[in-house]
């Protein structure tokens, strides 16, 4: 989603809007007079051929606006639903995605975990794992070892993240391999089948928007990674000091280096038992 800041505002976006339409009325007007070099009748032609123009720019942008309010509601509705997802127990979560991939690939259900499709018996596992991990290769093996206890022909590991590199290769090397879907097309289908409304994505905002407190700017201030950094930077206005005899390079030297002794304090606190 575009922020606030990158967005234009509504003069800006006036003024583009109104430079675009004289730039085509004058190209218009100025095609049909090199054409004809007649004023009047150039002048109609031009336009009506300006009133075509501009209603199909119109039309183009309801398109792509209805386009673009689509795929903001599928990719909210998909978060939302995986939010939810890690969150559920592990039967109602393998559940859900059975019934998803039973209804996006019109499959049979056979049961809560398994469905036939393609002639074949499908088991349906679930790696719920939080958002920025990953699913490991036991989580291949374990969906592989279930297969085999349930008499299944093939199964498909389902993470609300992604997978290692381990676990690919892993889900490559079974026999039969074994189908992993990532979060990302799961969010996809989620959000295809259940598109966001204005309220969830109404609340969806409202809960991930933070307040930009003063605990967060001094967490952001007194990182740990900016130690050196506060350091280095003392060190190269000591040294500009000392070339210019700048007051304003002492100055900002003793704000590192104060910067850099509050950083140390704060890191020596945060680990203290």
């Amino acid at each position: 989603m575009i922020s606030p800041f990158d967005r234009k505002n509504a003069f800006a976006s006036a003024l583009d809007h109104l430079a675009l339409r004289a730039l085509i009325l004058t190209l218009c007007v100025a095609y049909f007079s090199f054409l004809w070099e007649s004023g009047a009748s150039s002048m109609i032609a031009g336009l009506s051929l300006f009133a075509l123009i501009c209603l199909s720019i119109m039309l183009f942008e309801k398109r792509t606006l209805s386009v673009r309010d689509r795929l903001l509601r599928e990719r909210i509705g998909g978060m939302i639903a995986l939010d939810e997802l890690i969150m559920l127990p592990s039967g109602e979560a393998n559940r859900r995605i059975c019934a998803l991939l039973r209804s996006t690939l019109d499959a049979d259900e056979l049961d809560e975990t398994t469905m036939r499709y393609g002639g074949e018996t499908w088991l349906i596992r679930l790696s719920q794992c939080l958002p920025g991990t990953t699913a490991s290769q036991g989580d291949v093996l374990g969906a592989h070892r279930a297969r085999m206890e349930c008499g299944a022909d093939k199964v498909a590991l389902v993470c609300t993240a992604s997978f290692s590199p381990e676990a690919t290769r892993a889900a490559e090397w079974a026999d039969p391999p074994v189908r992993l879907i990532g979060g990302r097309q799961l969010a996809l289908l989620f959000g295809r089948m259940h598109p966001a409304t204005d309220e969830d994505i109404t609340r969806h905002l409202a809960r991930q928007k933070k307040p930009f407190t003063w605990q967060r700017i001094k967490a952001l201030a007194l990182a740990p990674s900016k130690l050196r950094r506060y350091l280095l930077c003392a060190f190269l206005l000591l040294m500009l000091y000392f070339v210019t005899r700048s007051l304003s390079s002492l100055l900002a030297c003793l704000l590192s280096f104060w910067l850099a002794i509050l950083c140390g304090r704060e890191n020596r606190r945060r680990f203290t038992l």
